[in-house]
């Protein structure tokens, strides 16, 4: 029996999120910490003034974390929501189902093209398998007569 599967939403993009965004976020919340620590350790920052680099760095880089981490979820479902839908649409095809159609959200306007020519081939495909499984029946029938 086949899986049916419903959007593309968050529960099936995020395993994605480790893969498409990790370096980034890494890069992003350890930005400040390395330059921060660089400048103090270079005598760009006045030693009365490491408490408050330290102070930003607790309170900040958390918050930044967070940020990224959100921004890469996102992200993440706004790249991987299509892929997803896709790969489901040529499982099923895959199955036998000649009559799935792709559709992808109203926000993904930039895969319009990818979505009609993947629906046009469904309807191409379906069109060419018709005839062939006239002839098929067809032949069936005449090796029928013939062993009468």
């Amino acid at each position: 029996m086949a899986m049916k599967f419903r959007g593309s939403g968050f529960k099936h993009t995020l395993a994605s999120v480790f893969p498409f965004s990790a370096v980034w976020v890494f890069i992003v919340v350890l930005t400040a910490p390395i330059i921060s620590i660089g400048m103090m350790a270079g005598g760009l920052v006045p030693e009365e003034s490491y408490g408050d680099v330290w102070f930003f760095l607790a309170t900040r880089v958390p918050i930044l974390a967070l940020a990224a981490i959100g921004l890469a979820i996102f992200t993440t479902n706004r790249v991987a929501g299509p892929l997803v839908l896709m790969r489901r649409a040529f499982v099923r095809v895959k199955e036998g189902d000649m009559d799935h159609r792709l559709k992808f959200r109203q926000t993904d306007r930039h895969l319009r093209n990818l979505e009609a020519a993947f629906n046009e081939m469904m309807v191409a495909i379906k069109e060419r398998g018709e005839p062939r499984a006239g002839q098929l029946a067809e032949q069936a029938s005449q090796g029928e007569g013939a062993g009468d």
